[in-house]
């Protein structure tokens, strides 16, 4: 079962109005009500971006327990203020007008293509812009690497008992306000990997 969790702030409400993207997920988790639900019914729990940072640190432990118990945790979105242990994250400035430029280009490049989600994911999907970058853990796979060799896109199975996915990427943000048509493909792209890791 895969869970989501939210703020409920408009963009948010908008995007969880989407009927496309209800396949993704399977129940909606209200951030402010976390210590109530029973996480131990969910094999995947997905932070969408701009969560709440105070509530995130409040819930620290569990989200902790949640990974360390063999589940699979997915943040979207920046890391601010060192909310979340073994993820470093540096801010950098966003590009968001390379497209229009002539020649314009974000140089990114795929890393590790053997990964499954590469059979639902391009690299143009990932490509509009990003708000900083991580440097992942040593064992840990990136899927994405701009051109210094930080990820924007990584997969850590080394640092918990469970998975960490973990990407600046902010799919929901741009569905919830309309705007970025990359994000559609990426976030279906997600939302088809996920479903396939639940047969296995």
């Amino acid at each position: 079962m895969i869970g989501i969790m939210t703020n409920g702030l408009p963009f948010q409400n908008r995007f969880f109005a989407e009927q496309e993207f209800h396949y993704l997920y399977d129940e909606v988790l209200h951030i402010r009500h976390f210590h109530q639900y029973d996480l131990t019914k969910y094999d995947t729990l997905i932070l969408s971006c701009r969560l709440d940072i105070r509530s995130l640190k409040r819930y620290q432990s569990q989200l902790l327990k949640f990974v360390n118990a063999g589940k699979r945790l997915i943040i979207f979105g920046e890391i601010l203020d060192c909310w979340f242990p073994t993820i470093d994250w540096e801010d950098s400035e966003v590009n968001f007008s390379w497209w229009v430029r002539d020649g314009g280009d974000l140089p990114m490049k795929m890393q590790n293509n053997v990964h499954p989600l590469f059979k639902y994911v391009t690299l143009h999907d990932m490509k509009w812009h990003y708000h900083g970058s991580f440097l992942p853990p040593q064992g840990a796979q990136s899927l994405l690497d701009i051109p210094n060799g930080r990820s924007l896109f990584y997969v850590d199975n080394v640092s918990f008992n469970g998975e960490l996915v973990v990407t600046t990427l902010d799919p929901m943000f741009h569905i919830g306000l309309g705007f970025i048509d990359q994000s559609k493909p990426f976030l279906h792209g997600m939302a088809k990997w996920l479903r396939e890791e639940e047969k296995h």
